[in-house]
């Protein structure tokens, strides 16, 4: 099966994130998904960190894709978070703050969808125009929404 994660994407998924660092952004983008997917906040806190431990989820262009997998949900959750502040701490590969987050917690399962899932975020975000927009868009929802779900790659 073939994800457009814009079908994952509602009006609830996406969060001015008004946070100063990496902790609080991402601390509210985890307290949402928990909110959303009916898991335990905690587990997704420590998944989310264990995965940045790794290797940071900024990757460049002002934006940020966390993502996890976790058992216990049907379908993936993409939250999309805009920024209020440059997150200057969240080690992005370019060096630049990251402003554009795109979280996203998927099934356990299909590895092959989860992959498809990612790319297509990946590649429908590294768009500079897209990203300028949704910084501009900063503290309405309402139009991040439409952005996000109108940007064809």
């Amino acid at each position: 099966m073939k994800y457009d994660f814009t079908q994952y994407v509602s009006k609830d998924s996406v969060m001015t994130l008004s946070g100063k660092n990496k902790l609080e952004v991402l601390d509210s983008m985890i307290s949402r998904a928990a909110d959303l997917t009916k898991l335990d906040r905690d587990t997704i806190f420590r998944l989310v960190w264990k995965r940045e431990q790794m290797m940071t989820t900024g990757v460049g262009g002002m934006l940020a894709l966390p993502h996890i997998r976790v058992s216990d949900i049907l379908h993936p959750y993409v939250l999309i978070g805009v920024c209020e502040n440059e997150i200057s701490d969240y080690q992005g590969q370019d060096d630049l703050p990251v402003r554009v987050i795109v979280f996203t917690v998927a099934p356990d399962e299909d590895q092959e969808a989860y992959l498809q899932l990612l790319s297509g975020i990946s590649r429908r975000f590294r768009n500079e125009g897209l990203i300028s927009e949704l910084i501009d868009s900063v503290d309405n929802t309402v139009r991040i929404l439409e952005l996000v779900t109108a940007a064809e790659a």
